[in-house]
């Protein structure tokens, strides 16, 4: 991502800008760069750091930025105020104004989720600052990163087990760390990785086995669908959660659906998931009508609401509705 490598640049080259935003769905990414600007700006820790102030959405003040920012650092050459998940991207406020009177030696970083382009705050950083939007990484940066993680212990991973490392955990940077980790120590002094060792070390998470589930359904594999829906119920996941999962998968197969004719990154912006899963979805989408999948979204629905007013008990409700959704594939619109 040219825009990360700008950081890494600013970090390297120990110059920065007065100002960063750093904002998008990638959050390893973003708290990764924002630990690594504090510390290369303030060169001191920041426990007990008299120069460096946090302020998240419960104190989040813009007034208290502003006093903040004005105030010149104690007996040392920078004031760093790191400021996340703020909401001031959102919604109108003065401190665009009021930090132009922030004292020459602060700096500030600003971490958020969602930004509104128009709004003032946001205008100034453009001007002044340095802006850095982080989402999920594409497929060939996403498989780099598994790659260099790895490459750090010595291990090397081969291209088909990094996709099926994806495919079981899925793509949040922390619970791939994690399961990286657990397959370097499984490598041992081979330091080779192939689909048998993710296979045997990688535990598959609940978002993983519905794509898994949902590959059933399409294919009206009934019986292959209830059976990993027991086995889920028999690792204690939540029906509930199970229900979520497959109207939201349904959600992403209309969305799928309705842009059809788009490139797999204007999908993947629009559908809010990495491009690396957008071949999936468009095999998916296939099996259902337009109007099909209205319906079965209908029926996630209603079966959510008949959990909410007790008219069916969650385990057996959301049962059924897999045996609703993986009906004959040959009688579908």
């Amino acid at each position: 991502m040219i825009v990360i490598k700008t950081i890494d640049k600013h970090i390297s080259s120990d110059t920065f800008s007065d100002i960063y935003l750093l904002y998008g769905d990638e959050n390893y990414l973003k708290k990764l760069y924002r630990d690594r600007l504090s510390q290369a700006i303030l060169k001191e820790p920041l426990s007990g750091n008299m120069n460096y102030r946090y302020y998240n959405s419960g104190d989040a003040d813009p007034d208290a930025i502003a006093a903040q920012a004005a105030t010149a650092p104690f007996f040392s050459d920078t004031m760093l105020i790191v400021v996340e998940d703020s909401g001031l991207f959102k919604r109108s406020s003065s401190l665009a104004e009021e930090l132009e009177n922030r004292a020459e030696e602060t700096k500030i970083i600003f971490i958020e989720n969602e930004v509104d382009k128009r709004n003032s705050l946001y205008k100034y950083i453009k001007a002044n600052g340095f802006v850095c939007e982080i989402n999920h990484l594409n497929d060939n940066d996403l498989l780099s990163f598994i790659a260099g993680h790895l490459g750090k212990s010595g291990c090397m991973i081969t291209k088909r087990a990094a996709i099926q490392l994806i495919n079981k955990v899925g793509t949040d940077m922390l619970m791939l760390i994690n399961e990286m980790d657990k397959l370097s120590a499984y490598a041992g002094d081979t330091k080779q990785i192939d689909i048998p060792e993710v296979e045997a070390v990688c535990t598959t998470m609940l978002s993983g086995k519905i794509f898994q589930m949902m590959d059933y359904i399409v294919s009206g594999k009934r019986n292959e669908a209830i059976s990993l829906y027991n086995d889920l119920i028999a690792l204690k996941e939540n029906p509930s959660s199970i229900l979520y999962l497959l109207t939201r998968h349904l959600n992403m197969l209309l969305i799928m659906k309705e842009n059809i004719d788009e490139s797999d990154a204007v999908c993947a912006k629009k559908m809010g998931v990495p491009p690396f899963s957008i071949k999936k979805y468009r095999a998916q989408q296939k099996a259902y009508s337009r109007a099909m999948l209205l319906k079965l979204i209908d029926a996630c629905v209603s079966t959510d609401e008949d959990f909410k007013t007790g008219k069916t008990d969650a385990q057996m409700g959301t049962l059924m509705l897999i045996v609703k959704l993986s009906g004959d594939v040959s009688k579908r619109p």
